[in-house]
């Protein structure tokens, strides 16, 4: 079955089974540099290394003037700290040459348009831009991480080598705009739940019919 003759199901399985998540408005600056911040490395490391940033400066202005070498220390829980000090200050002296620590400008743009600018700035990514434009703004843009990657392919939904670049441009067009936050949402749940990188629990699995990974297929 085709990835498109299969997407309207796996999408309301993953409803009925999970729910119907809701995005809670959050600052789009604030989730963008937590994405940097969660780059290879764990959820509870990029929390430590988020609010070992604030606790240190206070600020987004104390961070942007802070010494490069203070800022690496204050996020070391996070792993590849002279890298990710290197691209948070990016980002604030971008948004600071903007007219303050705020990426408000950027709320009625083209998600296209908008995410071009982020990714502009040295260290962003496509997944880190997106994320913010969907979190932040509620824009119709999909996030791939590596929980959605996994389960994609299992599922069909992508190619098996597809890279995460490409797997953004194909899922994005495969999931209606509705539905591309709760169901990166939903399939992150799944994927930490059920459709785990090892031992995934494929006896549970309620989109298991669809599943190209499962050794029973049913």
């Amino acid at each position: 079955m085709k990835p498109e003759q299969k997407i309207a199901a796996v999408v309301r399985t993953f409803r009925d089974c999970y729910g119907q998540p809701r995005r809670q408005g959050r600052d789009a600056l604030e989730v963008l540099i937590g994405g940097v911040l969660s780059q290879n490395t764990t959820d509870l490391n990029s929390a430590r290394a988020y609010e070992r940033l604030m606790q240190s400066f206070g600020s987004w202005e104390g961070v942007a003037g802070a010494d490069g070498r203070a800022v690496e220390e204050a996020i070391q829980h996070g792993g590849l700290a002279a890298r990710k000090a290197a691209t948070i200050q990016s980002i604030l002296r971008w948004v600071g040459e903007r007219g303050g620590y705020s990426l408000e400008f950027l709320r009625h743009r083209p998600p296209e348009q908008a995410e071009k600018e982020l990714r502009a700035i040295k260290g962003v990514g496509v997944k880190t831009a997106r994320l913010a434009l969907l979190f932040g703004f509620g824009m119709p843009v999909f996030v791939v991480d590596t929980h959605v990657l996994r389960v994609a392919k299992r599922l069909g939904l992508i190619p098996q080598g597809c890279t995460r670049e490409k797997a953004h441009r194909l899922l994005d067009d495969l999931v209606p705009d509705s539905q591309k936050y709760p169901v990166h949402m939903n399939m992150i749940r799944h994927g930490r739940q059920v459709c785990r990188p090892r031992n995934p629990s494929c006896d549970r699995c309620p989109v298991r019919r669809w599943c190209v990974f499962a050794p029973e297929r049913k």
